[in-house]
Order: C-alpha cells, then sequence, then structure tokens
C-alpha cells in the first residue's frame, strides 16, 4: 500500500467518545475528501448490476403507476383485473432474476470490502487506488462472504421476538374484532404496530452494526471470519458500547430510509410520467451509489472510534488496510 497524502487524514489524538453527530460530521467529510474514489470503487460493480437488473426486469418501475391504475379503477371489475394483470406482469420474477439478484448480491460483498478498505486507509490518512481496493478486497472476499452469511443467521434468531409480538398484537386485534370493541381495537392496533416497529429497529440497528464492526474488522484486523465476529460481537455489546451500538445503528437507517424513500418516489414519477423504464434504474443506482458511500463512510468511522476508544489502540492506523501481496 503507498503511504500518500497521511497529513490529511481526518482523525485527532482526542480519546473522549465521539458523538453521532460528530461522527456524522467526519463521515460527510471524508466522503467529500474522497468522493471520486468512492463513487468510482462503487461504479465498478454498481453499473453492472443495475444494467442486468433492468434487462432482466425493465418494467419493475411500473408497479407504483400499476398500483396506482388498481386504486382508480376500484368498482370496475374489469379494469381492476386488467390492472392485477399488468402488475403481475411488470413483476414476474424468472430464475434469470433470481440468479442476477443472487449473484448482485455476492459481488456487492466484494464492492463493500473494497469500499472499507478505500476508506479505513483515507481515515488512517492513506490515500489507496481503486485498483490497490479491489486487489486487497478479493483477498478478503471469502471470508466477508462468511461473515455476511454468520450475521444473517444471527439476524434470523434475532428477529424471534419480533414475529412473537407481531404475532400476539395480531391476536389482539383479531381477539378485539370479534368482541366488536372498536376503540380498544384502534389503541391496541395503533400501539401494537408501533411497538413492533420499535422493536424491529431496536434489533435490527444492533444486528446491523455489529455485522458492519465485524466486516471492518475481515479488512483491517483479522482474515479470520470467526474472529472478526468475535471482534465485532464484542466490540458492539461490551459495557458502555451497547449503546452507542443502537445509536449508530438508528443513524444508519435513519439516513437510508430518508435517502432512500425519496429516491423511490422520485423514480417512480419521472418512469410513469416519460415511460422510460431505464430512467428508474438510473435514479436509484445514482442514488444507491451516494447513500452507500455515505453509510459506508459512518461504518468505517463509528468503528475506528469503538476500536480506539474502548481498546485503547493508536489513532493513526498506517498499516490499515495491510497492503496487498
Amino acid at each position: 500500500m503507498h503511504a500518500r497524502e497521511r497529513s490529511r487524514g481526518v482523525q485527532n489524538t482526542e480519546l473522549r467518545p465521539l458523538g453521532a453527530g460528530e461522527m456524522l460530521d467526519r463521515a460527510i467529510t471524508l466522503f467529500v475528501r474522497r468522493f471520486a474514489a468512492i463513487v468510482a470503487v462503487l461504479a465498478v460493480v454498481s453499473v453492472p448490476i443495475i444494467v442486468l437488473q433492468a434487462l432482466v426486469s425493465p418494467h419493475a418501475g411500473q408497479v407504483f403507476s400499476d398500483m396506482g391504475r388498481v386504486i382508480s379503477a376500484a368498482g370496475n371489475a374489469a379494469a381492476s383485473r386488467e390492472a392485477a394483470d399488468a402488475i403481475s406482469r411488470d413483476n414476474q420474477t424468472g430464475p434469470i432474476a433470481v440468479i442476477v439478484a443472487l449473484g448482485a448480491a455476492v459481488v456487492r460483498v466484494l464492492m463493500w470490502c473494497a469500499l472499507v478498505t478505500l476508506l479505513a486507509a483515507a481515515y488512517a490518512g492513506v490515500q489507496t487506488t481503486i485498483g490497490e481496493a479491489y486487489r486487497f478486497a478479493l483477498r478478503r472476499w471469502f471470508p466477508l462472504i462468511v461473515v455476511s452469511l454468520a450475521f444473517l443467521v444471527l439476524g434470523g434468531f434475532a428477529a424471534v421476538p419480533i414475529v412473537i409480538a407481531y404475532l400476539v398484537v395480531l391476536l389482539a386485534v383479531v381477539a378485539l374484532a370479534a368482541l366488536h370493541q372498536t376503540v380498544a381495537l384502534v389503541i391496541v392496533g395503533v400501539l401494537g404496530v408501533l411497538l413492533v416497529i420499535a422493536l424491529a429497529s431496536v434489533v435490527g440497528s444492533l444486528v446491523f452494526m455489529a455485522y458492519e464492526l465485524s466486516a471492518v474488522a475481515v479488512v483491517t484486523e483479522t482474515a479470520s471470519p470467526i474472529e472478526a465476529i468475535g471482534i465485532g460481537l464484542r466490540r458492539a455489546f461490551a459495557p458502555g458500547m451497547k449503546r452507542r451500538t443502537l445509536i449508530a445503528g438508528l443513524v444508519v437507517l435513519l439516513v437510508s430510509w430518508v435517502g432512500t424513500l425519496p429516491l423511490i418516489g422520485l423514480a417512480a414519477v419521472l418512469t410513469a410520467i416519460t415511460h422510460i423504464d431505464a430512467l428508474y434504474f438510473a435514479i436509484l443506482g445514482a442514488g444507491g451509489v451516494l447513500l452507500d458511500g455515505i453509510v459506508a463512510a459512518f461504518v468505517v468511522v463509528f468503528a475506528v472510534d469503538a476500536r480506539v476508544r474502548r481498546e485503547g489502540f493508536d489513532l493513526v492506523l498506517p498499516e490499515t488496510p495491510p497492503a496487498p501481496a
């Protein structure tokens, strides 16, 4: 790894824990300083994936206009059937689409690994080329896939309380509806939905940040997926860290939703107006690149903060990531 521009790193020597606002500010600063490189790393994988998705499911962007036709056709049986058929046709998932989706998920792990490699080096004050980032990512690709699969399983177990809470709320709503308790039904329904959403947000945030801490550990510390998972779980749930992990996860969740929902709405509206299906994929692809870059920068800042503030490592990590062989 060539060490260039070490003095331009965005870290400092303060050993106090950073607040969520400070971490987000540093992440945005890091994103802006390495904007071109970040976009290039993401585009190497994202652009081919978007093109493939557009070829396999070219009418995916029309689902929202089709749903509008269903709503407007209410009361007209023939029109409703026609609109429903259009939704089914536009969202047909064949074997090729499934293969593309699975392949995209696997390749995106490589992209994320390369992105973390670039950002971790940049946060340590080291400039890394796109080629160096991807060469190193190839060495850590398989370990990160193992970590990802392990957290899919852990996430499934963590989702059990959410499913139980949902079933309890559903049974309560059905029972109250059978008893014609309208007021109680509304209250229990609203509170139950809020409870399930809150529980899902908390559990999802904790599991996601534990995964990201493990992913950063794979890139910056160890090639052993088991060791990386242990590092991620220990740092995420150590005494004094659970609350910080939760807040960081909620920040990522908020940034993702705040960014994604307007993108989907804009892409759907413009696609419906222009009838250009490719526009839907172009808007979501471009917006997704920006969101992925900001989220990854925040994750790297949080991971370094957790490692440094809680475990006493030096802030400047010139060996991060290790030099490719």
